[in-house]
């Protein structure tokens, strides 16, 4: 039988080669004649046309097949964009449906957003209000910003009184039961960035390729605010350009200043706070993102250590170097606020959702000591021989230094080690993360996107270069600037680093283990220093600004510092005049003009200085923030 199965599977073998051979021969035909005739053609075209003729029309043919190529992704985003455009359109439209449908409102508008915090905390415990009211409230007054001041908002929340019917029933069990409990934010509303994920919506980072992919779960720090009885009920626009001070993309626009509206304003979340759209918000330091958002508009915010709040499902379409410490920073108008939010967060169920956190506790001892105790705080009012700061800036660190001195702290002049080179280093373990993830998401997932800042594109094709060329031209660039921009010199100087990323990772360990030993040489409990040199600069202003500004913050998210800032002051008349007056040629000339440049018409915005302590002693800066507190503004 085996014998029989084996001479079948011979036989069917051969009959399978035989029609093979036979549909070979047919095509050997067919091709013979048209080849024959290509052949002849081809031949005629190289002994009598030019010879570079069919050279020409293959490029055209290839040029035109990519034009045509672009042209369609260049359609399918702008639809993508269209798309998610008219669904928040859609939305908005159907939430204002939705509050007109409803009864008179318990609550005005005005009524819920004059609130503070504490107040609203009061109502809502002793049942005089209810959570969903409190939103509702907030949600009107979000459509009339999101009309009247368009670029703040990204999203607004749609089913936030959701989680706020839970929190009235909570509240009421409570109340029922007269717990003593704190439960510090049960039914406040509160914002979150647009990067961090909440479950249904987009998190874009200005990105249209990255539209329409609603996240399937929200992330730890969202849900760690749902389980302590906040409702996160919009939903904050964010910057496009990573390494710029304009709020911009081409999704939700331009974020203006809530009271200079040719003011930068690097994300959504302060100018909401000042707008009193939202009692409190959660922003991204990065490269110090949070903190000059919150200081240009007059807010507090504090970035706390590296490790101390969570990044777990923050899955972000541009990842970010660790080493950089991107750190969720809340926003809020008081720094009893944000200390709040550390207490609620710390004591929740953060830690569960994220065990990788250290399970350290808000220590109200080290709160009350950075209050009331007598500290020995360094100061420093600029990086010495690299940049200034401008009058006005100087002049409410005199008035911040003198007003600690009163309270019985000791100030002691401080330079932080090779500022300059601390800076070179950021730029270089920034781009050799984003250079190559910008690529990938910009041109290989959104064939191009938009990119709503032609400078990006520019420093996108440098990124494009191979890195010997790109190493190459950003030296030559930086030797002919080092004069006149010494900033810009150091971040091009990063910008075209090559080496390998654990290289600097060591050199960052080495640098931080520099200014700790100095640090402690000093005896200091604390750092008094400036969030920028300059008020809120223009919009669009150039990278030797940026840089200029980034340089103040940036340095303690190397550092992994927890660092907050607190409004002392306004720029006044006075200060405008006295750049003017110190215009003269020399040395400086080129950073005199620009603070010219940048303090016309800035009379009135918002000064801020800024309070760092060492890694985990977060409660001692947040209470000498509490302390500025009490200087008048």
């Amino acid at each position: 039988m085996s014998k029989f199965n084996a001479a079948k599977q011979i036989n069917r073998s051969l009959r399978h080669l035989l029609d093979l051979l036979a549909i070979l021969y047919v095509l050997d035909v067919l091709t013979f004649y048209v080849c024959s005739d290509m052949l002849y053609f081809i031949t005629r075209v190289t002994l009598y046309a030019n010879r570079w003729v069919y050279l020409r029309w293959l490029f055209a043919g290839y040029l035109c097949f990519r034009i045509g190529r672009f042209a369609w992704y260049r359609h399918g985003v702008h639809k993508k964009l269209k798309k998610k455009q008219n669904e928040l359109m859609n939305k908005h439209g159907l939430l204002n449906q939705k509050l007109k449908m409803g009864e008179v409102p318990a609550l005005t508008t005005e009524q819920a957003t004059q609130m503070t915090i504490p107040e609203l905390r009061k109502q809502l415990r002793e049942r005089k209000l209810m959570a969903v009211d409190v939103i509702d409230a907030y949600q009107r007054k979000n459509l009339e910003i999101f009309q009247r001041h368009p670029g703040c908002i990204a999203e607004i929340v749609f089913d936030s009184d959701v989680y706020a019917i839970l929190a009235d029933t909570k509240l009421d069990k409570l109340k029922e039961a007269d717990s003593k409990e704190p439960h510090l934010f049960l039914g406040i509303p509160v914002s979150v960035q647009e990067l961090f994920p909440i479950r249904g919506f987009d998190h874009t980072m200005g990105y249209t390729c990255r539209t329409n992919k609603a996240a399937e779960d929200d992330c730890a720090l969202v849900a760690a605010l749902k389980d302590a009885g906040a409702v996160p009920f919009v939903l904050t626009n964010v910057r496009q350009k990573l390494l710029g001070m304009t709020s911009e993309n081409p999704i939700f626009g331009r974020t203006r200043h809530p009271t200079h509206p040719h003011r930068a304003c690097i994300s959504g979340d302060a100018a909401l706070i000042a707008l009193h759209g939202t009692p409190l918000s959660f922003g991204a330091d990065l490269l110090g993102e949070a903190r000059l958002t919150a200081a240009f508009c007059g807010m507090v915010a504090f970035k706390p250590t590296t490790g101390r709040m969570s990044q777990k499902g923050i899955n972000l379409p541009l990842k970010m170097p660790d080493a950089l410490g991107f750190v969720a920073t809340p926003i809020g108008r008081t720094v009893e606020d944000v200390a709040d939010v550390f207490r609620a967060l710390w004591a929740s169920s953060l830690f569960t959702h994220d065990p990788s956190l250290s399970p350290v506790k808000f220590d109200e001892s080290q709160f009350t000591r950075g209050k009331t105790g007598k500290l020995r705080i360094g100061f420093y009012s600029g990086f010495e021989n690299v940049l200034p700061v401008s009058p006005a800036v100087e002049r409410v660190m005199e008035q911040t230094k003198s007003f600690l001195e009163s309270k019985g702290h000791e100030l002691v002049e401080f330079t932080l080690p090779d500022s300059d080179k601390a800076y070179e280093l950021i730029m270089s373990i920034f781009n050799s993360c984003i250079q190559p993830e910008t690529l990938r998401l910009v041109y290989h997932e959104g064939h191009g996107d938009i990119i709503v800042d032609y400078r990006q594109r520019a420093l996108h094709a440098l990124y494009a270069l191979p890195s010997v060329l790109r190493r190459i031209i950003c030296h030559m660039r930086a030797d002919a600037v080092e004069e006149n921009y010494h900033v810009t010199a150091l971040a091009l100087r990063g910008i075209g680093c090559t080496k390998p990323y654990i290289d600097l990772l060591n050199e960052c360990e080495s640098y931080c283990k520099s200014v700790f030993e100095k640090w402690n040489d000093n005896e200091l409990d604390c750092l008094l220093c400036p969030i920028t040199p300059i008020p809120a600069p223009w919009d669009y202003s150039s990278y030797y600004t940026v840089h200029f500004v980034l340089m103040f913050t940036a340095l303690y998210n190397l550092l992994g510092c927890p660092a907050g800032t607190v409004q002392v002051g306004r720029v006044e008349r006075s200060d405008i005049e006295q750049v003017r007056d110190a215009i003269k040629p020399g040395e400086d000339m080129k950073t005199l003009l620009m603070f010219a440049q940048q303090t016309d018409g800035s009379e009135g915005l918002p000064l801020g200085v800024q309070i760092v302590s060492k890694p985990w002693n977060d409660e001692l800066a947040l209470g000498v923030l509490q302390t500025l507190e009490q200087m008048k503004v």
